[in-house]
């Protein structure tokens, strides 16, 4: 992840901001179910594209491609773990003379490599849509909406602060690393070896840091006496306008639809023994425009309702 950039929400004026967050809880939640629920690459690249429309409005560029830096190595990691662990597939691209235990003699196929690039790429898509939503939405809004949706407080409470926590980390991790070049510690130069002593030198100050926070934040919630009534307030309430009911079906419809379209058999594909085609005729063509429609149908709408408003 590159130096500088903060992983803590900012509040934008942009149409993806002003957004009510059920809508966009909705949209998200249906990117990362048909993310799930799709195995063909097509499809998982549309759904991936569908989430860079949004990315580029809600002008989160700078955050968005940190992460998704940091998830092109994981994705090498996913392909290079998948071929060198399964054998299937039709097309040998490499074959060793050796045998490991119980997997049997190791060869790298080009179904297994194909595999992992679509597991990949289904992580990709999540991990895209969850940025959207991350950097769009107030903490303090996406707890209310969670509360709104009869998720139990406390398992709510536990990962909105669990979210604050990561940018937190990332700040500290900066300032410290920052204290320590200051000092003459020289952190990026060195063998390997080298690196991880000098690690250490930001990690234990890291570590310290963060349990000193949680103490913290443990003692002023006993302070508030967190927990002594089952009735609790919030100072501002999520409402729901005609709009936003509106955009929240737009936002979840592309889930029944996608479902639907699934259990047709669209978007399916066969990774082994053999590679299917990629082409899923002119039916698989149109079924991933009416999805990919749908998908990004939430944007104009949104335009709209702001137009709406200033009307």
């Amino acid at each position: 992840m590159s130096s500088g950039t903060s992983y803590r929400y900012q509040d934008r004026d942009t149409v993806v901001h002003r957004l009510n967050p059920f809508a966009k809880l909705a949209w998200v939640a249906a990117v990362m179910l048909l993310a799930v629920i799709f195995d063909h690459p097509l499809y998982l690249i549309m759904l991936f594209l569908s989430t860079l429309p949004v990315i580029a409005l809600a002008r989160a560029w700078r955050e968005w491609a940190s992460l998704m830096r940091f998830m092109l190595w994981m994705s090498l990691a996913i392909v290079l773990i998948n071929a060198l662990v399964i054998y299937q597939g039709s097309h040998v691209l490499l074959e060793f003379t050796f045998e490991i235990p119980t997997l049997g003699q190791p060869k790298i196929t080009l179904e297994a490599i194909a595999f992992g690039l679509g597991m990949a790429l289904r992580l990709v898509t999540i991990v895209s849509a969850f940025v959207a939503l991350n950097f769009t939405v107030h903490p303090d809004d996406m707890m209310q909406a969670m509360l709104k949706l009869r998720l139990p407080y406390k398992s709510v409470l536990a990962t909105s602060m669990s979210l604050r926590f990561f940018p937190a980390l990332v700040d500290d991790r900066e300032r410290i690393s920052d204290v320590q070049r200051t000092r003459g510690m020289e952190l990026d130069r060195g063998g390997l070896l080298q690196r991880a002593r000098n690690g250490g030198a930001v990690l234990v100050p890291l570590l310290s840091n963060s349990l000193d926070r949680a103490v913290q934040i443990a003692e002023a919630m006993e302070a508030r006496a967190f927990g002594a009534y089952k009735r609790r307030t919030a100072f501002s309430e999520i409402t729901l306008s005609g709009w936003d009911r509106l955009l929240a079906v737009a936002g979840l419809l592309p889930l029944p639809v996608g479902i639907y379209l699934r259990c047709l058999g669209y978007g399916k594909y066969r990774y082994y023994p053999s590679l299917q085609r990629l082409d899923p005729g002119m039916a698989g063509w149109l079924a991933l425009a009416v999805l990919a429609a749908l998908l990004l149908a939430i944007l104009p709408l949104a335009w709209f309702r702001k137009r709406w408003q200033l009307d």
